[in-house]
C-alpha cells in the first residue's frame, strides 16, 4: 500500500508534526505545546496536553490516553481516520506517495451522555498491592535497582513490592484492550499525608539475559515504544498531592522530595534523608506537604526544558510562604537527574 514503509515515514515525519497536523486538519490550538486544554474525545477542562515529545507529534490524556498517544493516533482521535488512512495521508504530506493530501473536518463528537457516577478502584488497588510481595534478595525488582546502580540498604520495604502482572495496550482498529503479557513490576503505593492510598505505580521490567531491565517493546500494529511505567489511580484526580511516600519526615522535620522512584531512592542514599517520590514534575509541583514537615529538600531533575527547576520552584515557594524551609538541589550536568549523580559519584 505504500511507497515506503511505516519506520521510513514515522523517521521522516519526526521533527514535522505540527505541520503534518496542520495540513491535515487538526486545529492549531490542539498542538498548543504549552498549554492544557479540554481533551477533543472526551472533554474536561485540561486534562489533554500537545506533548510532541522527542518530535513524535504525541499527546497526552490524563483520562482516555493516560500513557500518551503518537502523531498517528491524534489524526485518527480528531479526525476519524483509521490507522492505514493515517499512514498513508502523512507519507502523502511529507512527499512519499502519489497520493494528494486531504484537508480533512475534525469529526463532530456526540453530545455525551449523563455522567454517570465514577467507579471509586480503590478496593481493587488495595487488593493489588496487598497480593503483592515484598522485595526478596534474589529477586527481579532488586536486581533491577541494583543494575541502575542502588545501593541494597537504599531501598525502603514499606512503600515498594514486587509483583507479575498483564501489560495492556489498546488494539488501534477495534479500540479493544490488547494483552501483550505478564511482567516482573516494581509496584508502588501512592498516597496521601495520611496514608490514604490514591492510586498505584508500576514498572514493568523484562530479564535481558544476564540483568533485569525496564520493559523494551512495541506496538504490534504500529510500532511505537510502549510505556515502561504506568500509573494506575482510584478515579479522575485522585492523584493530585499524593506521592509515594517511603518515609515520614525525620525527627528534625526534615524530608526529602525528587521526581522518579529511581531518583528518589538516589537522593535518599546521597544525602541521608526521608525521602518522597513525586513522580513527575507535575507530583512535585501539587504534592501535599505533610504536617509534620519543617524543612523540605528538594531535588530537581536538570532538565533541558527547564521543566524540573520550575517544578521545584513552585513548590519550595508554597513550603516558604506555609512557613517552612525550603532547598532545592539539582545536579549541575544538564540532562541528568539524582541517580545520573549518585552514579557519578560512585564511578558506576
Amino acid at each position: 500500500m505504500f511507497k515506503h514503509s511505516l519506520n521510513d515515514i514515522k523517521t521522516a515525519a519526526c521533527g514535522n508534526w505540527q505541520a503534518i497536523h496542520a495540513t491535515l486538519g487538526i486545529p492549531p490550538h490542539l498542538t498548543n505545546t504549552r498549554k492544557h486544554q479540554p481533551c477533543p474525545h472526551c472533554g474536561g477542562k485540561d486534562r489533554y496536553r500537545y506533548t510532541d515529545f522527542q518530535g513524535n507529534g504525541g499527546f497526552i490524556c490524563s483520562q482516555c490516553t493516560p500513557s500518551g498517544g503518537s502523531g498517528f493516533d491524534l489524526l485518527m482521535l480528531v479526525l476519524g481516520l483509521n490507522f492505514n488512512e493515517s499512514v498513508k495521508e502523512v507519507a502523502a504530506v511529507l512527499g512519499m506517495n502519489n497520493h494528494t493530501p486531504k484537508t480533512h473536518q475534525p469529526r463532530q463528537t456526540t453530545t455525551p451522555a449523563p455522567k454517570q457516577p465514577e467507579i471509586d478502584r480503590l478496593p481493587e488497588l488495595q487488593q493489588r498491592f496487598q497480593a503483592a510481595h515484598a522485595l526478596a534478595p534474589n529477586g527481579a525488582v532488586m536486581a533491577y535497582l541494583a543494575g541502575r546502580g542502588l545501593p541494597e540498604w537504599a531501598l525502603p520495604a514499606a512503600a515498594i513490592r514486587e509483583t507479575v502482572a498483564d501489560y495492556w495496550a489498546q488494539d488501534v482498529r477495534t479500540n479493544q484492550p490488547l494483552h501483550m503479557g505478564r511482567f516482573a513490576c516494581m509496584v508502588a503505593a501512592i498516597t496521601l499525608p495520611n496514608g490514604k492510598l490514591q492510586g498505584l505505580h508500576y514498572t514493568y521490567l523484562q530479564n535481558n539475559g544476564n540483568h533485569w531491565a525496564k520493559l523494551n517493546i512495541t506496538h504490534p500494529q504500529t510500532n511505537e515504544p510502549l510505556p515502561a511505567k504506568k500509573m494506575f489511580a482510584r478515579f479522575s484526580g485522585s492523584l493530585k498531592g499524593a506521592a509515594v511516600h517511603m518515609e515520614r519526615a525525620d525527627d528534625k522535620g526534615r524530608l526529602l522530595i525528587a521526581e522518579g522512584l529511581e531518583t528518589t531512592l538516589a537522593a535518599r542514599a546521597l544525602f541521608g534523608l526521608p525521602a518522597v517520590a513525586a513522580l513527575s514534575a507535575n507530583g512535585m509541583r501539587s504534592f501535599s506537604i505533610p504536617d509534620d514537615v519543617q524543612e523540605i529538600y528538594i531535588c530537581a531533575d536538570n532538565d533541558y526544558n527547564k521543566a524540573g527547576f520550575r517544578a521545584a520552584h513552585d513548590l519550595a515557594v508554597r513550603a516558604i510562604e506555609l512557613g517552612l524551609t525550603a532547598h532545592i538541589w539539582q545536579p549541575e550536568i544538564m540532562g541528568t537527574d539524582g541517580l545520573d549523580e549518585y552514579r557519578r559519584r560512585h564511578s558506576i
